[in-house]
């Protein structure tokens, strides 16, 4: 009777074991993919990416502007993204340089552009509409109007906004909640006369 104890111990320890083993893999998109399988070159270009965006980590947030931080920067190490930080906090990445002289404040021009939230969840679209939207440089939230001065007709790019960048506080009721960072794909289609 005792070494049927020992023998459904040792079961037991190598269940567990075996758990701990394979903790060393990702989930990712419900896929379980090995960090062993994924080539040296990536995952030396991962590691230098995460070494850098983590010098900006806070490892014990307090303010909403720590915690936002925090989650944009595990975010862009998550989805490889090089992005840069602004004094603001905000973080983005060109993707396509656009032509012509950079947007100005009070300029009227036209992007489209998709919102989401760190979840990958959409919550607006103009690509969806079919439709660029039409504003002025300075009439959107902060966070647009700061990265809008940095881009030129044709430009795509990447904003990773914490919530003091995008809706803050108040948040947008009914779509998105206070105190949310959120994530924008934004290109410039044009400048309007």
């Amino acid at each position: 009777m005792e070494i049927l104890k020992w023998i459904a111990l040792i079961v037991v320890l190598i269940g567990l074991f075996a758990a701990c083993v394979t903790d060393g893999s990702k989930k990712t998109g419900g896929d379980i993919v090995s960090k062993a399988a994924q080539p040296l070159q990536k995952r030396e270009a991962t590691t230098k990416l995460a070494e850098r965006l983590y010098t900006n980590f806070h490892s014990s947030p307090v303010t909403q502007a720590q915690k936002d931080e925090n989650a944009l920067i595990d975010y862009a190490v998550e989805k490889n993204l090089d992005v840069t930080r602004t004094p603001s906090g905000l973080y983005y990445v060109i993707h396509q340089e656009g032509k012509g002289p950079k947007l100005i404040h009070n300029q009227p021009t036209s992007a489209h552009y998709q919102g989401y939230f760190l979840d990958g969840k959409v919550f607006d679209s103009s690509y969806k509409r079919g439709k660029p939207l039409s504003f002025n440089v300075g009439a959107m939230v902060p966070g647009w109007n700061e990265a809008l001065k940095m881009m030129n007709t044709g430009t795509k790019a990447q904003l990773l906004l914490p919530s003091h960048l995008a809706y803050g506080t108040r948040g947008f009721p009914g779509l998105i909640e206070p105190n949310t960072p959120l994530v924008f794909d934004l290109e410039i289609v044009s400048l309007l006369e």
